[in-house]
């Protein structure tokens, strides 16, 4: 038995682990609660958030770690992200924003919209922002998340193909090409080239050879980003490393057209599936152990659901098919989110998601509903 003082340390090592590992070194409460959902049935998996968190704070200089978790903090790590957008990109996203209206999560969200408003005035941007390196996350939703405003029909949960390797090597090589596109950065284009690699062990012949262009572009733009010396120099090789993202960009989605997001059609449903597509998904960034973890675990659906800090009607259902295993819960492909309102209140959110979406699963493996009562 372990203090609580000795979980929380231990919860947040995993949490930064995590960071470094697969969010370019960034922290925020949805990292802390992804994490500490994995590792849920484990002892140092029943930390006290808060406590998690501020040991977080505490070593994130040293540990060499951003950490966003006020509203403050997330607003200007927004700010930098939009500073280093072209006006047109922003113009672009606030239209986009708007022509989405209700349906549209961007619109409520009034960090990223108090920062476009800014962005796009004509008043003189703060010094802060000079010279600032963006993180390379994105800090705000996509337009539209799955399943978001309705129940999923049962065709959004249909087995995946036999063959899925392709599209979740796809689904992790589309979220680095993400990551790299926001700062360019040599370490996310190292990232993005091994992701490239991956990819080419899985996809079909006839694509070898436009991701083996693709990976060659974004190699000799991470060449040219680090041999750049003067202003010229660097401002061309970072023209040339936003080509070749744009050009990964193109040959991912060629691959797998759905690779922009996961949508629930896509879900591996037999153990097979899933271990497939945990090998696929985690290829570059899995440790040996967790490779090894794939192939000796449980596979299963976990569904953990979290009730809203307010009233409480509002849960937000998280969906990952993965693996279990002792070292915690691999997934095998990008979370699915569903929110939705309580029909029950006198039951929690795990049972009101297990009564309103359970019979629409079709897969052949455990479903875990979880319910996360923490802070």
């Amino acid at each position: 038995m372990i203090t609580a003082t000795e979980r929380a340390e231990a919860m947040a090592l995993q949490v930064l682990i995590f960071a470094r590992l697969h969010n370019a070194r960034v922290v925020t409460y949805d990292v802390v609660d992804a994490v500490m959902s994995r590792d849920y049935a484990t002892e140092q998996g029943q930390a006290s958030k808060e406590m998690v968190r501020r040991i977080i704070r505490k070593r994130a200089a040293s540990e060499g770690v951003r950490v966003i978790f006020t509203e403050d903090e997330r607003y200007w790590a927004i700010r930098e992200q939009l500073h280093h957008m072209s006006t047109d990109k922003v113009r672009a996203l606030r239209d986009e924003i708007a022509e989405g209206g209700d349906d549209d999560p961007r619109g409520w969200d009034k960090a990223l919209n108090n920062a476009i408003s800014v962005r796009l005035s004509a008043r003189q941007q703060t010094r802060r922002l000079y010279n600032c390196t963006p993180v390379s996350v994105r800090l705000w939703r996509e337009s539209r998340p799955v399943a978001e405003e309705h129940p999923a029909p049962a065709e959004e949960t249909a087995p995946a193909a036999p063959d899925a390797a392709p599209l979740f090597a796809a689904l992790a090589a589309y979220e680095e090409a993400g990551h790299a596109s926001l700062g360019c950065a040599p370490r996310d284009l190292v990232h993005l080239a091994c992701h490239l690699i991956a990819l080419g062990k899985a996809a079909p012949t006839e694509h070898h050879p436009s991701i083996a262009e693709a990976h060659n572009a974004v190699e000799d733009a991470w060449e040219a980003l680090r041999t750049a010396r003067s202003l010229v120099a660097r401002n061309n090789a970072h023209d040339q490393a936003r080509a070749a993202v744009d050009r990964a960009r193109t040959v991912i989605l060629a691959v797998a057209p759905n690779a922009h997001r996961m949508h629930g059609t896509d879900m591996p449903a037999t153990a097979d599936e899933i271990r497939a597509a945990a090998l696929a998904y985690n290829a570059v960034d899995a440790s040996p152990e967790e490779l090894s973890a794939v192939a000796t675990g449980t596979p299963t659906v976990r569904v953990h659901c979290r009730s809203d800090s307010g009233t409480g009607w509002t849960v937000t259902a998280t969906i990952t098919a993965g693996v279990d295993s002792p070292i915690g819960h691999i997934p095998a492909h990008p979370p699915i989110l569903l929110k939705f309102r309580k029909r029950e209140g006198r039951e929690d959110a795990a049972e009101n998601t297990r009564r309103m979406f359970g019979r629409l699963f079709r897969v052949s493996v455990p479903i875990a509903y979880v319910a996360d009562r923490r802070p």
